[in-house]
């Protein structure tokens, strides 16, 4: 394991680091080091927005809706920084790998694991591999197959043949603030 998170480490990091986006709060600064709460804990305090809080339309009550199929995404987002930036008001396409996505990625026996592995990786990385798996604008499933690649938000091009690799689950659920499509692989830039 600790050789495949190297790999994935040193792979995206030798792609080249990119700005994540030309708005300030497309990628907020990740938290310390320090304990680092869930995407639940960050939407009960007073700072973020109340559609933040489980059952709200925002990508990142989308992902707090899907009980149990977005555990290590939730771990990721928080970790990398950018849950204001997926509860803002700018449109985002998001590509949302699975646990069982990442579980298979990462090469690591449960949910658990890969949550711990998600936390061992180096911020940036881990904000160039998320930001992978964004992309600017309102696409639905249509409109996302259809076209042979995309600008993500690390800079980085995801074509449609990548997309088809990592195996759309579920389509064109509505968010707020974009529209989040469902993936049975994790993205790699």
């Amino acid at each position: 394991m600790k050789q495949l998170l190297t790999v994935l480490a040193i792979g995206t990091l030798s792609a080249g680091m990119v700005a994540c986006s030309s708005s300030p709060s497309t990628a907020p600064t990740a938290p310390s080091a320090a304990a680092r709460p869930s995407l639940t804990d960050l939407a009960a305090k007073p700072g973020y927005a109340a559609a933040a809080k489980p059952g709200s339309t925002t990508i990142v009550g989308i992902v707090l809706q899907e009980d149990g199929e977005f555990d290590v995404l939730q771990a990721a987002v928080v970790r990398a920084g950018l849950v204001e930036a997926l509860n803002g008001t700018t449109q985002y396409t998001v590509f949302a790998p699975t646990d069982a996505a990442f579980v298979t990625t990462l090469g690591v026996a449960n949910e658990a694991a890969a949550i711990d592995a998600v936390n061992s990786l180096d911020v940036d990385a881990l904000r160039n591999i998320l930001l992978f798996h964004v992309t600017d604008g309102r696409r639905n499933s249509n409109s996302v197959l259809a076209a042979p690649a995309y600008v993500m938000l690390n800079g980085s091009k995801l074509t449609r043949e990548q997309l088809s690799a990592a195996g759309l689950g579920a389509t064109d659920i509505s968010a707020s603030n974009g529209i989040v499509h469902v993936i049975n692989h994790v993205l790699m830039p």
